[in-house]
């Protein structure tokens, strides 16, 4: 499955990549949403993995621009402010899951395989 992950903090994206790919994914990274959208030009994605918070990058706006360029691509907005409005938040902005920070990598792997599996 291919995946795209966006983070603003380099090191955490390392990280994550590092994880997913170990589970046999291919994943490409993002910094902000401009990245994202070329990143999403360029390969075919399966799932999106995205932080809620980027310094440059209101998610509000990536994830509706991602929906409505790639409507049958779930996203996996990962945070790690405090759950329940987040998860609100997001599931009503175009998210199909949401996963908080500290990623729990079993949770993160079990949302990408349910939702990859209807990409």
């Amino acid at each position: 499955m291919n995946i795209l992950v966006i983070d603003d903090d380099k090191d955490f994206l390392f990280l994550l990549k590092k994880r997913i790919s170990k589970q046999g994914h291919e994943v490409y990274t993002a910094v902000n949403g401009i990245n994202a959208l070329d990143e999403m030009d360029q390969h075919k994605i399966d799932v999106v993995v995205s932080d809620v918070v980027m310094r440059d990058t209101p998610i509000m706006s990536l994830t509706c621009t991602l929906k409505q360029l790639y409507p049958h691509t779930p996203i996996i907005l990962i945070s790690g402010l405090p759950n329940e409005p987040n998860i609100n938040n997001s599931l009503s902005l175009g998210a199909d899951d949401f996963v908080p920070k500290p990623i729990n990598m079993h949770q993160l792997m079990n949302s990408i395989e349910r939702l990859g599996g209807h990409a």
